[in-house]
């Protein structure tokens, strides 16, 4: 059970509010109604997800595409955080990212890199590309950012690699590390929290990823909840480290908890 009534609600989008099914979005059965209840009960929430592929405009307008009532200033990710701090410290920033975010860069000076940035590349991560960022990175002289650590994420039905062996490789490689802006890292969720005017230990995160999600938001101080859906496996239930809060069914279960704590605690 909550060991708290948590004040807010930070929750990861896919595996928990969709998956994508043959590249397209999908809501998550029961997800779309226990959404919309949350948000009516009076609770805050932010949704705080790794996606490094798509901007959080584009984020918001797939997720109302399938039914939710959702725009950017709901979406907490590592490709909005990282814009503002290039844009706080006059970075000119080298990125490997997806295609579909590299418009999100080109506001900034790139020539003559200061700071190295890896997102989750997907067909862009080959040796040529991997290696030029090596090259950058092993004088030591330029600051090396993450957009997530994750192993693997679900989609199509099926596992696939996340970004975090690709990062993994890199700082064997060159004796670096990352800094990673992204869940599990835990100033990711107190950004998060922040936004809702809360600490860390007023909110409770929603995730199928038992690492990133619910490790890296205990480790914050959040509750965290494990779904079982989207990348969980049965083996999360009993991670040799990562104890959660809950374990439910679902996103749907996780806010009838969230939600009947939160009225007996305003009787």
């Amino acid at each position: 059970m909550l060991t708290k009534t948590p004040l807010g609600v930070l929750c990861d989008i896919t595996g928990v509010l969709k998956n994508s099914v043959e590249g397209q979005d999908k809501a998550i059965k029961r997800s779309l109604e226990a959404y919309e209840r949350l948000k009516k009960s009076g609770i805050p929430v932010i949704l705080c997800t790794n996606e490094s592929c798509c901007s959080t405009g584009r984020l918001a307008d797939n997720l109302r595409n399938i039914g939710y009532n959702v725009t950017s200033r709901d979406i907490i990710s590592p490709i909005s955080v990282i814009t503002q701090v290039i844009q706080d410290n006059h970075y000119k920033p080298y990125v490997l990212v997806n295609d579909r975010v590299s418009p999100e860069f080109d506001q900034f000076e790139q020539g003559k890199p200061d700071v190295v940035i890896i997102g989750d590349a997907e067909e862009k991560f080959t040796y040529e590309s991997l290696n030029e960022t090596f090259k950058l990175l092993i004088d030591g002289k330029r600051k090396f950012y993450c957009l997530g650590r994750s192993k693997f994420y679900h989609a199509s039905g099926e596992l696939k690699l996340d970004l975090g062996c690709f990062v993994a490789g890199l700082e064997y490689s060159t004796q670096r590390e990352a800094e990673c802006i992204g869940k599990p890292n835990s100033s990711f969720f107190k950004m998060a929290a922040a936004r809702l005017g809360l600490e860390c230990s007023d909110v409770v995160m929603i995730g199928d990823d038992i690492d990133s999600d619910v490790g890296g938001a205990m480790n914050a101080g959040c509750q965290g909840i494990l779904v079982r859906t989207g990348k969980f496996r049965e083996s999360d239930s009993n991670h040799p480290t990562v104890k959660p809060t809950l374990i439910v069914e679902d996103f749907c279960q996780a806010v009838d908890i969230i939600t009947e704590a939160f009225r007996r605690a305003s009787l």
